[in-house]
């Protein structure tokens, strides 16, 4: 529909519109304008996944309550210490405004990284409490593409203690670029390391995904 103006005539020639028929107008002419406005912002809505350019953020916080009370036994030189983390603490959070699906699996505390695409970045930090009974190295590493052949680790954090300790927080960060369906497609979770015996608490983890 074009325009429809309002007649307004010469001054007081009373030769306008009357006002039945200007209020028609400007009611059609508002009616168009939402009409517009409704389809342009559904295009938008549609075609954002076609967007490109632009990063998205969202982010997880899982927060374990079972090794609060019963922590992780790590024999010393053990090469099999996996942390586990069943997300039920009043601390797991998360913004998540697209309704995005979570990486961290606690039915088998494992991450699942199948839901990013190659190019997202995962940003990493691990909240531990450790104790110890010797001086000791302490390490902790991210198991990534596991059960596959190409299965590796990348070192998330190295800690050195010259005594013994009790409840020593440790926090780790670690970020990991989606790369390659090596890594997408295959499961991940975190080890912890030492040559001599601990035990730790999982606090908890946060990730926040970058979104390209």
């Amino acid at each position: 529909m074009a325009q429809q103006p309002i007649i307004i005539g010469t001054a007081n020639a009373k030769a306008g519109d009357t006002l039945f028929s200007g209020a028609t107008k400007i009611n059609a002419n508002t009616t168009e304008l939402y009409a517009d406005v409704a389809a342009n912002e559904a295009a938008i809505i549609a075609n954002t996944a076609l967007i490109t350019g632009f990063t998205k953020t969202y982010h997880f916080y899982d927060n374990d309550t079972v090794t609060a009370a019963t922590p992780i036994t790590h024999g010393a030189g053990s090469a099999t210490t996996y942390l586990t983390n069943n997300t039920l603490g009043t601390g797991t959070e998360s913004y998540n405004p697209n309704s995005k699906a979570k990486l961290w699996n606690p039915a088998t505390n494992k991450f699942d990284f199948s839901s990013l695409k190659l190019g997202d970045v995962v940003d990493f930090r691990f909240d531990l409490i450790i104790s110890h009974g010797a001086a000791q190295e302490i390490d902790l590493f991210v198991s990534l593409a596991e059960g596959t052949a190409g299965a590796y680790e990348l070192k998330a954090s190295h800690n050195y203690y010259k005594t013994a300790s009790a409840n020593v927080t440790v926090t780790a960060g670690f970020k990991l670029p989606i790369t390659g369906d090596t890594t997408r497609l295959n499961p991940a979770r975190p080890r912890f390391a030492s040559v001599d015996a601990a035990t730790v608490v999982v606090y908890g983890w946060y990730y926040e995904i970058t979104e390209v």
